[in-house]
């Protein structure tokens, strides 16, 4: 019997440890469940006889030796920060690891211990990244075997609210880490255009967009996603002048997104004084002293200046900032103290539905003939207990996993899902849960 350690039962694992479970018997697993709350662990497990639910805390040295030494697989799906702290402990104990987060600087740092070690830790195994790693290297192979010379590469995504349940002016409610909404765009963004790179600051991120047509769906808007040029060798296709990976919001969200970031408002590392009784707008106040006498809304406008327009400030005033409800924090950041306003009002609801995006654009010449390759996939969530995030990120990390205990991927050491004896499979087997893609091909 092989023994798999999910760490972590939070928002995206049930449709993970469900794949996990329905298959442990004939492929003679035990699954094991770890969080810090036993009872979210025990919620996902329901009692399977071939598995069981711990209480686990990343942080105890002991016990993660014990169950890690233990494991013949570590599923991590703890906060991406914390991923670097199972995945030593399983190079010491001998371990495989899985993760769908990106692929941090300290886990590449481990990529020559754990070849020698001869151990798979495979990263950025969800949707995004992940499933769009896996369509686009497929794209990329079938468009070369034909004799094709690949001239643009574009990859967007998106974990979005779905229209039906699109209730709030800004189009947006939290469908998967809200943290990581908040932040998401620290990091910059670069890209390829026309051979030449192009890099953004966080503070004018949100102010480079792009209009994304999705077919069968409608327009989107694009902010550039990290660092683009980086999978120009990840992807074999050092060739290419134009490569860009963007993440895809409601038109509107990203003016009004970077209003919120020219406030001050998602500072992580500064850390307010809260006390018992400062409320939204005294923490406001941090931000918007009030000069002779004008109202907060007056403040914005003055601090925005040529940004301040109606639906920007539509946006930021329904957010009730300015309220006068107490902070139920004790001393923590503007980003913190955001998210903590932002996780009720943006609050995903039993009865909401989510949806995930993804959509390949590769441009390329065939026969002194350019074209315009477009593969797209949109999966509709089923409510708070079957997102369309926890599907696109929970089923492609457990075929990812069986393809481990299973001996069935060739290559070692810190790895994404760029290797045909990952993406075919799984590819292949998502079609059996209806994750599938849509291409058309024209003439460009």
């Amino acid at each position: 019997m092989k023994n798999v350690l999910v760490l972590g039962a939070g928002r995206t694992s049930a449709p993970l440890i469900s794949y996990l479970l329905n298959i442990s018997s004939n492929e003679d697993w035990f699954i094991t469940v770890g969080d810090y709350s036993l009872g979210l662990a025990q919620e996902k497990v329901k009692n399977h006889p071939c598995g069981k639910a711990i209480k686990f805390n990343i942080f105890g040295e002991q016990q993660k030796e014990e169950e890690i030494s233990s494991a013949d697989l570590v599923i991590s799906i703890l906060p991406a920060s914390l991923h670097i702290l199972a995945a030593r402990q399983c190079l010491i104990s001998g371990t495989n690891f899985i993760n769908a987060s990106y692929t941090s600087d300290e886990m590449t740092a481990l990529d020559e211990d754990v070849k020698k070690a001869g151990l798979i830790f495979l990263n950025e195994m969800g949707i995004d990244p992940g499933i769009d790693h896996m369509d686009a290297k497929l794209l990329i192979d079938n468009v070369r075997g034909k004799g094709g010379e690949i001239l643009s590469f574009k990859s967007y995504g998106g974990g979005l609210v779905s229209p039906r349940s699109d209730n709030n002016c800004w189009g947006y409610k939290f469908t998967w880490s809200p943290m990581n909404v908040v932040l998401a765009g620290t990091s910059g963004g670069r890209y390829l255009k026309d051979g030449k790179e192009v890099n953004i600051d966080y503070e004018n991120l949100f102010l480079n967009t792009e209009q994304v047509e999705i077919p069968s769906f409608g327009m989107l808007e694009s902010y550039p996603n990290r660092d683009a040029t980086i999978y120009l060798k990840k992807y074999g296709i050092e060739e290419v002048k134009n490569i860009y990976r963007g993440s895809l919001r409601k038109p509107g969200f990203s003016k009004a997104w970077n209003a919120i970031i020219k406030l001050g408002l998602t500072d992580n590392k500064k850390i307010i004084h809260v006390n018992n009784s400062m409320t939204y707008r005294n923490w406001m106040h941090h931000f918007l002293p009030n000069h002779n006498g004008k109202s907060d809304e007056q403040n914005i406008r003055n601090i925005l200046g040529a940004y301040a327009d109606e639906d920007i400030i539509e946006k930021i005033m329904w957010l009730n900032l300015f309220s006068d409800e107490k902070i139920n924090l004790i001393n923590a950041t503007s980003a913190e103290i955001l998210l903590a306003l932002l996780g009720k009002k943006w609050f995903f609801e039993n009865s909401d539905s989510d949806m995930a995006i993804l959509q390949t654009e590769i441009v390329y010449n065939l026969n002194s003939q350019n074209k315009k390759l477009i593969s797209t996939l949109i999966i509709n969530g089923e409510g708070i207990d079957n997102t369309a995030m926890a599907q696109t990120v929970g089923i492609p990390l457990g075929i990812g996993a069986k393809l481990i205990l299973q001996n069935k991927i060739k290559e070692r050491g810190v790895i994404i899902p760029v290797y045909k004896d990952i993406y075919e499979p799984v590819l292949s087997e998502l079609k059996e849960f209806g994750i599938s893609f849509k291409e058309e091909e024209k003439a460009f």
